[in-house]
């Protein structure tokens, strides 16, 4: 493959993989298979990437094909139509939409020691509030927000390692 030919792979590689893997590891929710799936993916790709027009469109028929694939030889039973069309598996253009994710994170109490919890995260991710600022309102020192906002966001992007996303940056 020429030099050329291979940087575009490598910066397609870099800005779809992230995407890829989601919508895969949704679909098998294990993350070694969804992993090995991937890869499989992505030589494929390797191979023809110098004849693919759309790598967004064709990554996405092939992982699709890779999934089925999966399933065929784990479950020969398994409706694949069933496993994309879960309504609860919300895609966009064939891939998971971050937000979705983001707000399942979210979503779940654990994150959070109560309300409170819930407002400095608000004030602070969604609102831009300083920690300052977020303090002051909340009646707290700047100390214990920083403290707090920090450990909501740790549990937070632990939610998303289950859900095999390594990175924030992965889900922009």
């Amino acid at each position: 493959m020429p030099a050329k030919l291979r940087d575009r792979f490598t910066e397609t590689h870099s800005q779809y993989y992230p995407l890829v893997f989601s919508a895969v590891h949704t679909k098998v929710d294990n993350v070694d298979d969804a992993h090995d799936i991937c890869q499989e993916v992505f030589i494929k790709l390797y191979e023809k990437f110098d004849s693919v027009e759309n790598p967004r469109k064709w990554l996405y028929g092939a992982l699709r094909l890779a999934v089925f694939e999966y399933y065929r030889r784990r479950d020969p039973g398994t409706d694949i139509d069933d496993v994309f069309n879960d309504v609860s598996l919300t895609f966009v253009n064939g891939f998971r939409d971050a937000r979705i994710v983001i707000a399942e994170a979210m979503e779940d109490m654990v994150h959070f020691d109560g309300e409170e919890d819930k407002t400095l995260f608000d004030l602070i991710a969604v609102h831009n509030f300083s920690y300052s600022h977020t303090a002051k309102q909340l009646g707290l020192t700047k100390r214990m927000v920083e403290y707090r906002y920090r450990r909501i966001v740790e549990s937070i992007l632990d939610a998303l390692k289950k859900k095999g996303i390594g990175h924030i940056e992965d889900l922009l």
